[in-house]
């Protein structure tokens, strides 16, 4: 099945790519498509992108491998908590470090 993915980098670029996966796909095939990407393994965080939920992998350890802060990444991963607790300050909440990406439809059950 050709499933989309939006790759976000902490130096705020995005690439979209297409890749085939199973329907259903298991953790080994999605390590095989997220580790040369997020150059580890890969966390999963479920997320609110464009309105509707899905899945969003980063790098397990990027906090403590030093990697940047993904303004774009943490800003996703932000927005369903804001959502329910607007008068929350943001920068309470956790941040995305390093790479992540986004995939168009929920991959992770």
């Amino acid at each position: 099945m050709r499933t989309a993915l939006i790759i976000l980098r902490a130096d705020g670029t995005r690439e979209d790519r297409d890749v085939d996966m199973a329907g259903d796909p298991g953790l080994a095939e999605l390590r095989d498509v997220l580790e040369p990407i997020l150059t580890g393994r890969p966390e999963h965080v479920a997320v609110l992108h464009e309105g509707r939920r899905t899945d969003m992998f980063v790098h397990e350890d990027g906090h403590g491998e030093g990697l940047p802060r993904n303004e774009a990444a943490t800003a996703i991963y932000r927005a369903a908590w804001l959502r329910n607790h607007p008068a929350d300050d943001p920068e309470t909440l956790p941040c995305i470090a390093g790479p992540a990406v986004i995939f168009d439809r929920i991959v992770w059950s």
